[in-house]
């Protein structure tokens, strides 16, 4: 087979395709060695970075915004890097990359309205890394704010991740952004309870919890008559409190104004349903 190649092409040619094969090669390992160096060196910067007293005085918000997008900008270079290494033209690059971010960008218009979300958050600020938030149907602490995504942690450590285009467009309820919030919660009793006696056992309730009293002198709490429903009078008891004693206050009334209820014979209404029989 050599033989007949040689009698094709003759042995210059044969050499000079074997020398451009393996000078190809050899850039090729080298252009790979690079990007696989380059994209370590990428990672050991970016944790540096993270670490360093510029990025300690940054905003844990801004601080994952920026490394998620330093990431991807690094690794870009990189990536130009080796292409121009192993002898790609600048110009046919710039134009080759230029006709696919536009073929990209028609692709891919939830994802560029993602890093506009992304830059609008983190310029506007509607919440911060550590923030309870709610959006979109989802709740949760938020751990990072990235170019595309923000991630939350649920209560139960479920990790969701919420496109940042909906977070900027939707509704957003941020339940971290005050330091305070006042816990409203309703009661039922029986029209035959007295109103006064019912009004005090369950400020007395509330006055048993601890987190519940640290903001009584400055906003006391309060029980109001809410309405008068078919099976009986509904209370809301207002008390203000630090947003991180919000759910314990809220459980522990829950729980406790239904035992204090029991021991002072205040009956809870419920639906009740008479059936009459009729016999023929």
């Amino acid at each position: 087979m050599t033989d007949l190649i040689n009698k094709i092409f003759g042995d210059k040619a044969l050499n000079g395709a074997v020398s451009t094969v393996a000078s190809f090669a050899i850039k090729l390992f080298i252009g790979l060695f690079i990007l696989f160096v380059g994209f370590k060196i990428v990672n050991i910067l970016l944790k540096k970075l993270k670490k360093s007293k510029l990025f300690e005085r940054t905003d844990d918000s801004v601080k994952s915004f920026l490394i998620s997008f330093l990431s991807i900008a690094f690794k870009a270079i990189v990536l130009i890097t080796v292409a121009a290494f192993l002898g790609v033209p600048m110009t046919s690059m710039v134009a080759l990359v230029a006709s696919a971010g536009v073929a990209i960008g028609l692709a891919l218009q939830g994802g560029l309205s993602n890093i506009a979300g992304g830059i609008m958050i983190i310029i506007f600020r509607p919440f911060s890394v550590g923030n309870y938030i709610e959006c979109g149907g989802f709740s949760g602490t938020v751990t990072s704010i990235g170019i595309f995504h923000t991630s939350l942690a649920t209560p139960d450590n479920k990790k969701i991740f919420i496109p940042n285009s909906i977070l900027t467009t939707e509704t957003l309820i941020n339940y971290s952004a005050e330091k305070t919030r006042r816990a409203d919660m309703e009661f039922s009793a029986a029209y035959n309870c007295d109103i006064e006696k019912v009004k005090g056992i369950i400020l007395d309730t509330a006055r048993a919890i601890p987190e519940a009293m640290k903001m009584n002198d400055e906003k006391p709490m309060e029980v109001l008559v809410v309405s008068y429903d078919p099976s009986g009078i509904r209370y809301r008891v207002r008390i203000w409190c630090a947003a991180e004693d919000y759910w314990t206050i809220t459980f522990a009334m829950n729980e406790n104004v239904k035992k204090a209820f029991d021991r002072e014979g205040i009956e809870i209404p419920y639906n009740k349903v008479d059936v009459n029989i009729i016999q023929k």
